[in-house]
């Protein structure tokens, strides 16, 4: 076993904390320091580092895979098309300006890997799904928050917005910032419409992302990035909405055009209803049964007679291939005999 001397044992440790592990900051007993460990960290860095030239990120990657699996949702993109549209008419009311929006990208993302990309100070914007009974966030990246502002307060319409560094919002700024915000989350609600009725509402608007937190680290999210340019000034804005507020609505977002059913035809079902109910069928009026021996049906010839135990006013049934359908009462309409329908059986109470 080797032995690394204790300032080499910093470096190696610094190394793997460079390399993203986070291991060389671990907190280590007095027991641990004189007792001889079954690998030493530069062995450790070494097998890592073997693993990596062998087949790619190897141990690393599943130590710190941001990966999320996630099904396809073809109506989510539909979504994402009625939003830029809607958008865009708005903010040419908001503005008066030319408004233009385009779709970055339709991904997904761990929440706590999308926080941590986030720059700071941004405005973020806490929503709640009234109906879905989930929360949600709108992130406004600064160059679109400072081009806002410079529109709605008479700036300059052409040219690039002006440098305002890292700086939070500012009381006014954030209530301008705010109105585009209502204005994303109503349109964002009418898009949903084909999917789910819902309402979204402005809960609070933060500046750190470590205050913007409605799930969990590892919790997966979907992400919607547009990018807006508002008279050749603007800048990126997120929509982040984890899968559990998305839960109520997934089976249809899943769908590949709206009122897509799995199994079943609606329009062959409609068919082949109507052919079923113009089928013609036999009824047959039963007025009677009785049981006899073979013989006497063998002895029976033409003229027997077989006496029936039924009078006048005795119930007649009908049945349709064997299977007794209806009730009736014997009559006559004209010189046809006739039988009044008096009740349906019930198989299933009689049965």
């Amino acid at each position: 076993m080797s032995t690394v001397e204790p300032e080499a044992r910093r470096r190696v440790g610094a190394e793997e904390v460079d390399d993203g592990l986070g291991w060389g900051e671990a907190a280590r007993s007095a027991a641990d320091e004189e007792s001889e460990p079954l690998l030493e960290r530069a062995e450790v860095a070494a097998l890592l580092g073997e693993a990596r030239e062998r087949t790619g990120p190897g141990l690393l990657a599943v130590v710190a895979r941001e990966a999320v699996a996630h099904e396809r949702l073809p109506m989510l993109e539909a979504v994402v098309e009625r939003l830029r549209s809607a958008l865009v008419e708005s903010l040419r009311v908001l503005t008066g300006g030319p408004v233009d929006l385009a779709t970055e990208e339709i991904g997904a993302r761990r929440f706590g890997t999308y926080l941590g990309s986030l720059e700071r100070p941004v405005p973020i914007a806490v929503f709640r799904a009234v109906e879905w009974d989930g929360r949600g966030l709108l992130t406004v990246e600064r160059a679109l928050a400072f081009a806002l502002v410079d529109i709605l307060l008479g700036g300059r319409r052409a040219g690039a917005a002006a440098a305002r560094g890292a700086r939070a919002l500012t009381a006014i700024e954030t209530a301008l910032v705010e109105r585009f915000l209502r204005i994303v989350l109503a349109d964002l609600a009418r898009a949903f419409a084909p999917v789910g009725v819902v309402r979204f509402e402005l809960e609070r608007i933060e500046n750190d992302p470590r205050f913007a937190t409605i799930a969990r680290s590892g919790s997966g999210c979907v992400l919607l990035r547009l990018s807006v340019l508002l008279d050749g000034r603007g800048g990126g804005l997120g929509i982040l909405l984890p899968h559990a507020t998305l839960e109520p609505v997934r089976a249809r977002l899943a769908e590949a055009f709206p009122g897509e059913r799995f199994g079943r035809d609606p329009i062959w079902q409609r068919h082949l209803e109507d052919r079923i109910l113009a089928a013609s069928l036999e009824l047959e009026a039963v007025l009677d049964g009785a049981s006899v021996g073979l013989r006497r049906l063998l002895d029976l010839r033409p003229g027997a007679v077989l006496p029936l135990g039924v009078r006048p006013d005795s119930a007649v049934v009908l049945r349709c291939g064997g299977v007794p359908l209806l009730l009736g009462k014997l009559g006559r309409v004209g010189d046809r005999v006739s039988v009044r329908i008096e009740e349906r059986i019930d198989r299933e109470r009689d049965g």
